[in-house]
């Protein structure tokens, strides 16, 4: 049985008993759970997963809002 990762998209540390779940996904932290909204550094000591940025839910992409039924791009 393999551990499972961490859902922090650059995160590279395994999910453990105290994981930190959100929305359905399981992180290794509070920290990664929030995605480092405040600057927070991962509860693993040589993970940098918070330097490098993680996507707020607020500017995930947006191109399913912008097609219609079938997929299709909206027209302007």
């Amino acid at each position: 049985m393999s551990a499972q990762r961490c859902s922090c998209n650059a995160c590279t540390c395994s999910v453990d008993a105290n994981a930190a779940l959100q929305d359905g996904k399981a992180y290794c932290c509070e920290a990664c759970a929030n995605g480092h909204s405040s600057g927070e550094p991962c509860r693993m000591a040589d993970c940098t997963c918070s330097e490098r940025g993680q996507p707020k839910p607020s500017s995930a992409d947006s191109a399913l809002d912008e097609t219609g039924p079938m997929g299709d791009p909206v027209s302007p």
